[in-house]
């Protein structure tokens, strides 16, 4: 998956106008709640065989937090 596939992806959980969408983009700017949250779990899980646990995502500030477990191997 690419870093726009995953973009795109991102965008949808994030009820977020893709074309605004960069990792520079604060999470506070976005949809990022409880379910956005359960869905990147999700995700990450099913697209990327990782199991994150969802603490690990409490200090994520930006779409680029959101990125970096799909690009690390």
């Amino acid at each position: 998956m690419t870093q726009d596939e995953l973009l795109d992806e991102l965008a949808d959980i994030l009820n977020a106008d893709r074309a605004a969408l960069s990792p520079q983009t604060p999470l506070d700017s976005v949809t990022w709640d409880s379910m956005a949250l359960l869905a990147y779990l999700a995700l990450i899980r099913f697209r990327f065989g990782k199991l994150l646990p969802g603490v690990s995502c409490k200090d994520f500030r930006t779409v680029g937090d959101l990125l970096a477990p799909a690009s690390n191997p």
